[in-house]
């Protein structure tokens, strides 16, 4: 049985859904979150919001250092993926930010774990897409709170100065937010110039508590930016309803019916060396037909992300630590709905920019395995998805690269029963139903009629479907046949099961596997 856990139900492409399996709505677990004043950090639910956990912090003076763009996320949902915004090139994703975890995994087992204790488990849950267990709680670093914003808004016409001023911001450590937009009015005429519809927007913060030493910093970072086609946009306004901007967005757009819309999203991390390129393809890409919706483009350093986190970035140009952050987050007309083909163009659209941007070059495509390795005539760029929408085990292969196996290793030790293993288009969550399976098959064949499986241990017991199995491997389950026949299984095959006798488990069970 598979089982996906929901937070605020914002994942793309119905990742948080699955068919014919259990669906748990972390929002209607209990609320808590405890905050350590002297120690600077906070235990939260995994079902709680962000917004929330910013409005009890400000409470004592405090406030997580790494936050996401929209605050009406829960926190085991952005934790399963990274948690990223403009605070991340100096704090690091939101998954840098966590000092311990409470898990359920796959097994059913409660877990406290941290970098000092079942660390493996840890780092596979952050950024591990829920595969490894589900976080009921996290434990996140806090420091002081700023009061006030210098909210900086600077507009430019030149794609290289742009990014030429994003990286002298981070690098020079003195904002305490920076993203990038592009802004893209849509191609009416193959007369219009791309360049023409394009301009881009440096957006850049600075907290503060004193009005002097603000104006100090701004007056140090201005002179230093190359902007020469317009004067930036200075606004003060709180803390709080700097972290809570886009909430206001999506108020206005409720209002006009342009919110609960398909969102066709499309979130990459691209190698510095590719960003170029990559911008280009987007633009020619979706010049044409795009509509409404920001398009999100910004550096981040890659020494900010723990490796053993199941995370992936870019495994091209590791020995530069600049890497991009690109989100289009189109949003369709209301009457572009499922099944249109507007709404198609677009998801085709994306497809196609993926497919492009994910192609590893030939150099690393010859650590892959050859399933594995994409077109050869693409213009490869090693770029990898932030939230992934992948469909079968060798582009998951291909998204993880080296992690691989690791993320392999640490399904086999049963941290969670979920597909691992691929035979005649079925998944199979572990070794052992998958050795199950195969016998199933052979009985099968040989016209025995096998209905259902009772599984036992201990005291509880369950039927399952053949083809819903969802028990973990363990010495203590008995596993009963149920059915008019009964195959008789050699000793090897017993063995193989993991089981060294053979009884009766109950008075329906015909025979025992």
């Amino acid at each position: 049985m598979q089982v996906a856990p929901r937070g605020a139900a914002h994942s793309t492409y119905g990742q948080s859904q699955v068919l014919g399996g259990i669906i748990i709505n972390m929002t209607l677990l209990p609320t808590f979150i405890k905050v350590e004043k002297e120690e600077e950090f906070v235990d939260v639910g995994g079902g709680d919001l962000w917004v929330d956990v910013l409005h009890e912090t400000l409470k004592h003076g405090l406030t997580p250092r790494s936050w996401t763009d929209y605050l009406y996320l829960t926190i085991g949902g952005t934790l399963s993926v990274g948690g990223i915004s403009g605070q991340s090139f100096k704090h690091g994703p939101q998954i840098s930010n966590v000092l311990e975890l409470d898990v359920i995994t796959g097994k059913g087992e409660f877990v406290t774990c941290s970098e000092e204790k079942d660390s493996d488990l840890f780092y596979g849950v952050l950024g591990g897409f829920g595969q490894f267990g589900i976080i009921t709680r996290a434990r996140i670093i806090l420091q002081s709170a700023p009061k006030l914003v210098k909210w900086v808004v600077i507009s430019y016409k030149s794609f290289e100065q742009f990014r030429k001023d994003q990286e002298l911001l981070i690098n020079g450590g003195e904002v305490d937010y920076l993203e990038g937009f592009i802004n893209l009015q849509r191609r009416n005429s193959t007369e219009d110039k791309l360049n023409d519809l394009v301009s881009y927007l440096i957006e850049f913060a600075v907290y503060y508590d004193d009005e002097d030493v603000a104006h100090k910093k701004l007056n140090h970072i201005l002179p230093r930016l190359n902007y020469k086609e317009s004067r930036p946009e200075i606004t003060d306004t709180s803390y709080f309803d700097f972290l809570n901007r886009v909430r206001k967005s999506e108020l206005e757009l409720s209002k006009e019916g342009l919110w609960n819309v398909p969102h066709p999203w499309l979130n990459v991390f691209v190698p510095r060396s590719q960003i170029k390129r990559f911008k280009n393809l987007l633009l020619e890409s979706i010049a044409d037909t795009y509509t409404s919706g920001p398009i999100i483009i910004y550096p981040i350093f890659r020494n900010k992300w723990n490796p053993k986190m199941s995370a992936v970035l870019p495994q091209v140009d590791t020995e530069e630590d600049i890497i991009y952050v690109v989100s289009v987050l189109q949003s369709a007309p209301p009457t572009c709905t499922r099944g249109t083909p507007c709404l198609d163009t677009m998801l085709l659209q994306n497809q196609k920019i993926i497919d492009i941007a994910t192609t590893e070059p030939k150099v690393l495509n010859l650590l892959l395995p050859a399933e594995c390795v994409m077109n050869e005539d693409m213009e490869e760029m090693g770029a990898k998805q932030y939230m992934p929408y992948l469909q079968n085990e060798i582009q998951w292969k291909a998204h993880f690269g080296w992690k691989w196996e690791r993320i392999q290793d640490l399904k086999r030790r049963a941290i969670t029963p979920l597909k691992l293993y691929f035979d005649d288009g079925v998944a199979y969550y572990d070794d052992l139903e998958h050795k199950l399976s195969q016998i199933l098959r052979g009985t099968k064949r040989k016209g025995l009629d096998i209905k259902a499986f009772m599984i036992r241990r201990g005291a509880e017991s369950r039927a399952l479907r053949s083809s819903a199995l969802g028990f973990s491997p363990s010495k203590h389950y008995n596993i009963g046949v149920l059915g008019n026949k009964v195959p008789k299984l050699s000793g090897t095959q017993s063995r193989a099961l993991g089981f060294t006798s053979l009884k009766s488990s109950g008075a329906q069970c015909q025979g025992i596997v």
